[in-house]
């Protein structure tokens, strides 16, 4: 199954093909433009240099979030105007599951932390035998709420990975002590092929969204939400 995938979840975006279990291509940048303007180029390219088309990918997938509101609007509308288009299945998977797939040889359990700002993170603990088995719920917040919850759950060695692990690493550090551990920065960022991997698994199973409904995964308001909001509830 040749599996398209597109990740614009963060300031590291990229795209990647995959075909069975091996991957054929991936593009990955972090480069000061913007999804909006370097997405299209991108797919464009890497279809090109591996002479595929829209009739000979089977699928898509695409990174659903948590992420950068706008990043994800730009990837998730892509991917929906791509499936339509094409007429092609079409797969949303979670920023943190592909965080979790990418270091899923490291240890049992595996933290996937975004980087929300302002001390916060998105988040989820995995359990990895075989693909990653969510055993907590999705968290956004704190970094200091969702360590307390990691140790509710598990104990021993935790790989932290995702942006959200560089950033706060010393209250990871404080918290779960010699316990956490991180991978190489390389495998620190998600990579669209973790994406087209799972993608590929889901569809397999027999998994769908559908194109015209497929919305991203956010999590919590926006900040501008979040200013409207507090204006609201302040004049009332």
């Amino acid at each position: 199954m040749r599996i398209l995938a597109i990740d614009t979840a963060a300031a590291t975006g990229s795209v990647a093909l995959v075909d069975g279990e091996q991957v054929v291509g991936e593009y990955l940048l972090n480069i000061q433009a913007t999804h909006s303007e370097r997405l299209i180029p991108a797919l464009v390219r890497i279809l090109a240099d591996a002479a595929w088309s829209g009739e000979t990918i089977d699928g898509i997938a695409v990174a659903i979030g948590p992420g950068s509101f706008t990043g994800l609007r730009i990837g998730v509308a892509t991917a929906k105007a791509l499936a339509y288009a094409w007429q092609k299945p079409l797969i949303g998977v979670t920023v943190l599951e592909g965080l979790a797939l990418q270091v899923g040889f490291a240890a049992q359990w595996v933290c996937s932390l975004v980087d929300a700002r302002h001390g916060e993170v998105y988040g989820c603990l995995y359990e990895l035998e075989g693909l990653p088995e969510p055993a907590t719920e999705y968290w956004a917040g704190p970094v200091e709420g969702f360590l307390e919850q990691v140790l509710s759950v598990a104990r021993g060695p935790m790989c932290f990975v995702g942006d959200g692990g560089l950033a706060y690493w010393d209250s990871i550090v404080q918290t779960v002590g010699n316990e956490a551990f991180r991978p190489t920065s390389n495998s620190m960022y998600l990579r669209a092929s973790s994406i087209a991997l799972l993608g590929r698994q889901r569809l397999l199973a027999g998994e769908r969204h559908d194109p015209l409904t497929l919305a991203p995964l956010y999590l919590r308001l926006s900040e501008a939400e979040r200013r409207l909001k507090a204006r609201r509830s302040g004049s009332s």
